[in-house]
């Protein structure tokens, strides 16, 4: 339910959770005053590695629950999904597509020992399947497919933006220093008496001791899959393929690169994770030299020891910051359920009340 606000709201980010929290206030205070501040937007036709959004797969495969961080992610993630779901029913022109997922394990875990066909793995209604052992591939100990989403991440960050935008939101492209920075930018642009703001800067300017980067490196392809497929060989290593919507490719994945800030695309990378996808998805390309590259994608991801943190700081008694960052490789899967917990922060610190 639409709700009156007393102050105007700046998030800060327009990656991923910065968009979708900045659209769902919108949609909760319809009369206030929005408005994204962000070093880099959608639509840069060459983002940089830390804008992660824009070079992200990105799917949506269920979190184990073998922690209380996890489990609380699960649930965060399942919620985005429901969110996904309606985004694709409603809006298919935002480059949110649902189909078949499916993954494979060559070492079993203890998170999947439980699970039985049948079960809630993804979300309500997933058709949530274990693969029987003759549909698996050589070395392959345990599998299952259930539906899900994947996203064209150019695509449907500029709709997110543009929906913003033609509701009445305001954008600054400007780059802080810090997240307290935003209440000076404010006063200089004249916003009005800001109080709150949401701090969806990604790594929260490295101020955050708990905060380290994952680079991540894909490559994306022309040739377009038809469901999206994830492989954890036994020695750790992963290999994937993530189809974007609206014909947009395939991505070819991928690394997890805990603290390194190269920025650059490694070549033999890029031949290592192709040879990957031809050796576990033979069914998609019969060798290397049949791909067609588009690019390589690198990506500063940023991950917080942790998970995310939602939380107020209280700025000068009267201002606030509501945090919401550090979402690692789990920004679209977490993107609509951090978006509805930064909001009830929001609700929280501004007595805001329903309207009639």
């Amino acid at each position: 339910m639409p709700e009156e606000s007393r102050d105007p709201i700046l998030v800060i980010g327009a990656g991923v959770l910065g968009l979708s929290t900045a659209t769902l206030l919108q949609d909760t205070y319809p009369n206030s005053c929005i408005t994204i501040v962000a070093a880099e937007l959608p639509g840069t036709s060459a983002p940089s590695v830390d804008y992660a959004s824009m070079w992200a797969g990105a799917h949506y495969r269920p979190i184990p629950r073998s922690t209380p961080q996890l489990e609380d992610e699960a649930q965060l993630a399942m919620r985005s999904a429901q969110v996904m779901k309606t985004i694709s029913t409603q809006s298919p022109e935002a480059g949110v597509a649902f189909m078949q997922g499916v993954e494979y394990l060559d070492s079993l875990t203890q998170d999947v020992i439980a699970f039985k066909t049948g079960d809630v793995y993804a979300g309500k209604d997933d058709g949530f399947r274990i693969l029987d052992q003759s549909e698996l591939p050589t070395a392959v100990q345990w599998g299952c497919e259930y539906r899900t989403f994947c996203v064209n991440v150019r695509i449907y960050c500029q709709w997110l933006l543009d929906r913003f935008v033609r509701r009445g939101g305001t954008v600054i492209q400007q780059r802080l220093p810090n997240a307290a920075a935003a209440f000076e930018m404010a006063r200089e642009h004249g916003l009005g008496q800001v109080k709150t703001v949401v701090n969806c800067s990604g790594r929260n300017f490295d101020q955050d001791a708990k905060m380290t980067i994952i680079r991540g490196q894909t490559v994306l392809v022309r040739q377009q899959y038809h469901q999206t497929i994830t492989r954890q060989n036994r020695d750790g290593t992963w290999a994937f393929l993530i189809p974007r919507p609206r014909n947009g490719g395939t991505i070819v994945g991928g690394t997890k690169e805990i603290g390194d800030h190269e920025s650059q695309p490694r070549p033999q990378t890029r031949k290592t994770l192709l040879q990957n996808a031809v050796n576990s998805f033979p069914d998609f390309v019969d060798k290397v030299d049949d791909f067609d590259v588009v690019q390589d994608n690198v990506g500063r991801r940023p991950w917080r020891e942790g998970g995310v943190r939602t939380e107020v700081e209280f700025i000068d008694g009267e201002c606030q910051i509501i945090h919401g960052y550090g979402a690692g490789g789990r920004g679209y899967e977490l993107s609509w359920g951090v978006a509805e917990r930064i909001l009830g922060l929001v609700r929280q610190s501004t007595g805001a009340t329903p309207r009639l």
